[in-house]
């Protein structure tokens, strides 16, 4: 089945306190929530805690975002403790996929550069595939991985068996990927998808309300017979959060007809 995910940062954006953005993704209607180390301190020092508390709300934590610029050694250290971490976290509280990406821009866009972050991912990969978990790889723009030709190597030199892919669809748009053509291509890799709107001024916009379509990608996802999570990440609105929030979910529940786990919000 699938379900429907949300990341709490346009409720951060506006100053709202993570509990009170976390009851009103619940009361919302969805299935759970994305969110990256850094926050979530404490709960890694008491994951049981966390997990009662998750159930409290009647909400599971989609997916935990690990990012790394792969600019030098001591860098890569810190990612490779972070992950580890999160890998111990993550089969405690129930959470099932880890999200890498980076590569700054500040690397050369050469093949060397790219075996050895693949290398990276896919040693990484290796533990979080051993825990029980799926790791994949969040393609996003302002990184060397921004435009088709660096991504599609990156994806040639890791092992698809145990780097996924989770495509962007704002980011894919920025770096004038084929929306469709990445979709097909690489949808039996996909378990863990983000999608989301690009206004034409080139800053994430709320589902339909930008440039892409997503009649043709939701139906990729159907036609696959996509099973995995579906979040939608803006990191910022002009809205109100909580109406950004009912919009995006009643956009995937009754336009592209993904009704998540929980089914049709009443809210």
């Amino acid at each position: 089945m699938i379900r429907l995910g949300y990341h709490p940062a346009t409720y951060c954006q506006h100053e709202v306190p993570v509990a009170a953005a976390l009851e009103d993704i619940s009361a919302t209607g969805w299935d759970g929530f994305e969110w990256f180390p850094a926050p979530l301190e404490d709960a890694y020092a008491d994951p049981e805690s966390y997990r009662a508390y998750l159930r409290t709300l009647n909400l599971e934590i989609s997916g935990l975002y690990c990012s790394c610029s792969f600019l030098d050694d001591a860098q890569v250290s810190k990612w490779q403790k972070t992950v580890d971490r999160t890998i111990e976290f993550a089969v405690a509280v129930g959470t099932e996929y880890i999200m890498f990406d980076g590569g700054s821009c500040d690397l050369p866009r050469d093949g060397q550069t790219i075996d050895r972050i693949a290398s990276l991912a896919n040693a990484v990969g290796q533990r979080i595939v051993a825990a029980g978990l799926v790791c994949t790889w969040h393609q996003h723009w302002g990184t060397i991985f921004e435009y088709p030709d660096e991504f599609h190597a990156l994806m040639a030199s890791t092992d698809p068996e145990v780097v996924k892919f989770t495509p962007d669809t704002a980011q894919l748009a920025l770096g004038d990927f084929d929306l469709p053509v990445t979709f097909e291509r690489y949808v039996d890799r996909m378990q863990y998808v983000h999608l989301k709107d690009l206004g034409e001024d080139r800053r994430f916009i709320e589902l339909g309300c930008g440039t892409i379509d997503f009649a043709p990608l939701a139906a990729i996802l159907k036609d696959a017979g996509f099973a995995g999570w579906i979040v939608t990440d803006l990191d910022y609105t002009s809205l109100d959060p909580a109406v950004s929030s009912r919009h995006n979910l009643r956009y995937l529940q009754q336009t592209l007809g993904f009704q998540g786990h929980r089914g049709a919000t009443t809210a």
